[in-house]
C-alpha cells in the first residue's frame, strides 16, 4: 500500500490538498501528521540534505519508526496502570504487593517488549502504512481515558477516525466503558450474576444520570456527532475506491481472528496454566486454567455439538473470497486459502474445534477480571469491526488484538515465571558459592597439609644438622683423643 500513500503524501508536502487518489479508502490523518512530522525534521536541518529529502521515502518511514517508541512507552504505562488497579481491587494481600512490587514492574517491563514486537503489528513500523499510527491513537485514547482525562483521550478518538473510519468503534468501545466503570463504582463492584438483568439494570443508570454522563464524555458525544456528520456527507464509511472495499456479513472473521489471538497468546497463558496443574504454583492462590484440557473438561459436549454445526452452517452460507485473496501472492493468507481451506471441500471445516476453543479461551481470560458486559462490549464491538470487511487481513486484528492482551492480568501467572527464572539464578549463586567455599576449604587444607609438610621437613633438616654436628664433634674429639694419644706415646719413648 506504500506506492498509494507515500506519493499522496508527497502532494501534500506540496501542499497541493485537492489533489487526492481515489485508490485510497482512509482519510487523510496519517498524511497530515507525516507532514507535520517531515516539518519538524527540517526545522532541525534533518530532510534538507541530499540523501535524506523532505517527505522521501526515508523521512516518511521514520515516522513509523519514531512512533514504535512512543507505542513502548504507551503501552508501559497503560499496562502499569491496568495492572495496579486490578491488584488494589483483589484479594491479594497488599503488603504482598509492595514487597513484590520490583517483580511485578519487570514484569510490566516484559510483558511490554512482548506487546511491542507483537509480528503483525512490529513488521509495519518499519513501512509507510497507517496501521501504526492509528493503534497508537487508540493506545493514546485509552490511556488517558483510564487517566480521567477524558477531554485529552476524545481528541486523540478524533486523530483516530481520521486515521481510519473503523476506530470510531473503538472510541464508542473506550466510551461505553467509561460509562460501565461508573456504574460498576456505583454498584460497589457487586454484578449481577444474570447478565440480562445486569444489562437492564445498566440501561436504567445510563438513562437516569445521562445528564452526567454527557457532562463527563461531551468530548466523545462530539466525535461520534462529527463522524455522523461525515457519513450522512460522504453516503459512506469508505472514501476514494469504494469497489474493493464493499460491506458485507463475514461472520467467519469472528473465527479467523479467536484462533490469531489464542494462537499468539498461548505461549505465556499455556505455559503458567500447565505450571499450575502440575502445582508448581503455590497452593494459597486460586487456579485459572485456561488450557484444551480444562475446555473438555468444562464445556458440556451437548452444546459444543450445536455450536459446532451452527458454525459449520455460518461458514457455508456467510464465507467471502475476496479478490485480493485470490490474486496477490504477497500475502500469507494468499497460500493459507489457495492451498488448504479453497483446495479441499472440508479444509474451511476442520478448524471448527479450535475456533470453538478460542473464543472460550478469550472469554474465560478476558472474563477473569472484567465483568460479563464488559466482555459482551468487547466481542460485539469486534464484530462491528470485522463483519462488514469481506477481506481476510490480518491487520485488522491488531487492535482487537491488543484490547486482549491489554485487560487480560495474570500477575501470579508472569510472576511464578519470574520466580522460577529467579530460583533458577539463586540455585546456581548458590552452586557456585558452595563450590567457592568447598575450593577455599581445600585450598585451605592444602595450605596446612602444605605447612606442616614443610615445618616437618624443617626439623627433619634440623635434627639432621643436629645429628651431622654431634658427628663431626663426636669424630673432632676421637681425633684429638687420638692425637693426644699419640703425643704421650712418644713422649714416653723419647
Amino acid at each position: 500500500d506504500e506506492i498509494f500513500h507515500i506519493p499522496q503524501t508527497i502532494k501534500y508536502c506540496e501542499f497541493k490538498f485537492k489533489e487526492w487518489d481515489n485508490k485510497i479508502t482512509t482519510l487523510p490523518g496519517l498524511y497530515i501528521l507525516a507532514l507535520l512530522y517531515s516539518n519538524v525534521l527540517s526545522m532541525f536541518g534533518i530532510g534538507d540534505g541530499i540523501w535524506i529529502s523532505h517527505c522521501s521515502v526515508f523521512v516518511l518511514r521514520s515516522f513509523n519508526v519514531f512512533c514504535l517508541i512512543i507505542t513502548f512507552l504507551t503501552i508501559y504505562e497503560i499496562l502499569k496502570i491496568s495492572t495496579y488497579n486490578i491488584l488494589s481491587s483483589s484479594k491479594i494481600n497488599q503488603k504482598e504487593i509492595m514487597a513484590n512490587q520490583k517483580s511485578i514492574n519487570n514484569t510490566i517491563i516484559l510483558r511490554t517488549i512482548h506487546l511491542s514486537i507483537f509480528p503483525i503489528f512490529y513488521f509495519f513500523h518499519f513501512l509507510f502504512y497507517t496501521d501504526v499510527v492509528s493503534t497508537l491513537s487508540i493506545f493514546l485514547t485509552l490511556l488517558f481515558s483510564l487517566k480521567n482525562q477524558f477531554n485529552l483521550s476524545s481528541i486523540f478518538g478524533l486523530i483516530s477516525v481520521t486515521i481510519r473510519q473503523t476506530n470510531i468503534i473503538w472510541v464508542f468501545f473506550i466510551t461505553i466503558n467509561n460509562i460501565l466503570k461508573l456504574y460498576e463504582e456505583k454498584q460497589n463492584n457487586i454484578m449481577q450474576i444474570n447478565l440480562i438483568k445486569e444489562t437492564i439494570n445498566f440501561i436504567k443508570f445510563s438513562i437516569n444520570n445521562l445528564v452526567v454522563i454527557i457532562k463527563k464524555f461531551i468530548g466523545f458525544i462530539m466525535v461520534g456527532l462529527l463522524f455522523l456528520i461525515f457519513l450522512y456527507w460522504n453516503g459512506s464509511i469508505v472514501v476514494g475506491d469504494k469497489s474493493n472495499h464493499e460491506s458485507s456479513f463475514h461472520v467467519p472473521q469472528l473465527f479467523y481472528f479467536s484462533l490469531i489471538t489464542m494462537l499468539f497468546s498461548l505461549p505465556s497463558i499455556l505455559i503458567s496454566s500447565i505450571l499450575k496443574r502440575y502445582n508448581l504454583q503455590e497452593n494459597r492462590y486460586e487456579k485459572k486454567l485456561y488450557d484444551p484440557m480444562e475446555f473438555l473438561k468444562k464445556i458440556n459436549f451437548k452444546y459444543l455439538i450445536v455450536i459446532m454445526i451452527i458454525m459449520a452452517i455460518t461458514i457455508w452460507k456467510f464465507t467471502y473470497t475476496h479478490l485480493f485473496l485470490l490474486s496477490d501472492n504477497r500475502h500469507y493468507t494468499f497460500y493459507i486459502w489457495n492451498r488448504f481451506m479453497e483446495k479441499y471441500s472440508i479444509g474451511r471445516y476442520l478448524p471448527i474445534p479450535f475456533y470453538c476453543y478460542s473464543i472460550w479461551f478469550i472469554w474465560k481470560v478476558l472474563s477473569e477480571n472484567r465483568s460479563k458486559l464488559w466482555c459482551i462490549f468487547y466481542f460485539l464491538s469486534t464484530l462491528i469491526v470485522l463483519l462488514p470487511s469481506p477481506l481476510v487481513e490480518p491487520r485488522y486484528y491488531i487492535v482487537p488484538f491488543f484490547l486482549f492482551q491489554l485487560n487480560q492480568f495474570h500477575y501470579y501467572n508472569n510472576y511464578i515465571m519470574v520466580q522460577l527464572v529467579d530460583s533458577f539464578i539463586k540455585k546456581k549463586k548458590k552452586k557456585k558459592n558452595s563450590n567457592n567455599n568447598n575450593n577455599n576449604n581445600n585450598n585451605n587444607n592444602n595450605n596446612n597439609n602444605n605447612n606442616n609438610n614443610n615445618n616437618n621437613n624443617n626439623n627433619n633438616n634440623n635434627n639432621n644438622n643436629n645429628n651431622n654436628n654431634n658427628n663431626n664433634n663426636n669424630n673432632n674429639n676421637n681425633n684429638n683423643n687420638n692425637n693426644n694419644n699419640n703425643n704421650n706415646n712418644n713422649n714416653n719413648n723419647n
